[in-house]
């Protein structure tokens, strides 16, 4: 793969010079807004190293570029209890800096919730993320400067580093037996939390033949199902924060993201509460899917009560204080992403969260007619 993508890039370098250098003459290419930012110093040594930089400054091509700044490579340095050095001596790293880049001139204001791209090292797509408060998000990477433009395209700056790495998302897109739960996930905006390397999980994947019972039995259709306000809530509760292969689980309760158990029963079988396991240990690198036959509904009857409850949480992202407006509440339960619980008050109208570090956090509010889980991006914490 990597001679491929040397090749390719030995022919574009060399293109490159044969050219007269009129066209380029006073044109700030995506190269030159990467290189000219004090942000991103981490990736233009590693494109300078790769021999990238020349690629990406031809104005004869079109480039969107996902850029990560330089905290985004310190996170990725301390994830592998290395440092920039090591990084740039990453024998994959062209193969991971290629997977950053598109093709093609892409703004922001184009970009859909669950869109899929494919980046130049096509060994993965990219999955992209638009949350109701217009944040973008490439994986589990949020933008936190689009549309720097250059004459051959755009730079979108990222918190992030995109790993060409297979997580429990992509088993489930790789699935024609799970279109439904796809929808319910991008369309909550989970796809980040999910797709993040670091983040070990577990997913009970129910079918869409699964989807299809649930809503047969409450009287709807699956587009009543994704229209239901406690679908963040019932989709975390398929999630647990460990990987844990089939021949690991035991007859119990496990936690789930949404903060409440599920029951594994193996006697006959395996079975998690009343849904039957019918496919296991379907492995990704961030975790393992196993496939269900049936949703599994933290209580059948907040779904169907039209009394439960309603609140707005806000700001989101949040710069670690955040609002919380609703009715009979009673205390709020606040989880990282591996499912342990930060904070459990019964402050009902705001809390402080200005100590954790930044990221996505659970928020379940617990009131008098059932609970609700949101998820909060934390931006200006620890």
């Amino acid at each position: 793969m990597k001679q491929i993508i040397t090749k390719i890039k030995t022919g574009l370098v060399l293109g490159l010079f044969a050219m007269t250098t009129t066209l380029s003459f006073g044109q700030t290419t995506v190269y030159d807004v990467i290189a000219g930012s004090p942000n991103h110093t981490s990736l233009t040594a590693a494109l300078n190293q790769e021999g990238l930089d020349a690629v990406l400054d031809d104005n004869m091509s079109t480039f969107t570029v996902f850029a990560p700044d330089n905290a985004a490579f310190d996170a990725l340095a301390a994830e592998l209890g290395t440092d920039i050095a090591g990084l740039l001596a990453l024998p994959e790293l062209t193969d991971i800096l290629l997977h950053h880049v598109l093709s093609a001139s892409v703004q922001s204001t184009a970009i859909t919730n669950g869109d899929l791209a494919t980046p130049v090292n096509a060994a993965n797509t990219l999955k992209l993320t638009v949350t109701g408060s217009s944040e973008v998000y490439v994986n589990q990477a949020q933008v936190n400067a689009a549309d720097l433009s250059g004459s051959n395209g755009f730079v979108h700056s990222i918190d992030a580093v995109l790993l060409p790495i297979a997580t429990v998302v992509d088993v489930a897109l790789g699935s024609a037996d799970h279109t439904s739960l796809v929808a319910a996930v991008v369309q909550e905006g989970l796809i980040p939390a999910l797709s993040d390397p670091f983040t070990p999980l577990t997913v009970f994947a129910p079918t869409n033949t699964a989807f299809d019972n649930l809503a047969s039995a409450l009287g709807t259709d699956v587009a009543g199902l994704l229209a239901n306000p406690e679908l963040t809530d019932i989709l975390l509760y398929h999630v647990v924060g460990a990987p844990v292969l089939s021949t690991d689980l035991s007859n119990g309760p496990v936690t789930t993201l949404n903060g409440q158990d599920i029951t594994v029963d193996l006697t006959m079988g395996v079975m998690i509460n009343d849904a039957n396991v019918i496919a296991a240990d379907l492995t990704a690198d961030n975790g393992v899917v196993h496939v269900v036959d049936a949703v599994l509904v933290p209580s059948l009857a907040s779904i169907v009560d039209n009394e439960m409850i309603n609140i707005t949480l806000y700001p989101n992202p949040s710069n670690g204080i955040i609002n919380i407006k609703g009715e009979n509440i009673t205390n709020v339960v606040v989880r990282d992403l591996t499912g342990k619980i930060v904070l459990d008050t019964n402050n009902t109208q705001n809390i402080d969260l200005t100590g954790l570090e930044n990221g996505t956090y659970m928020i379940t509010v617990v009131g008098t007619t059932g609970s609700v889980t949101k998820s909060i991006q934390l931006l200006s914490g620890k």
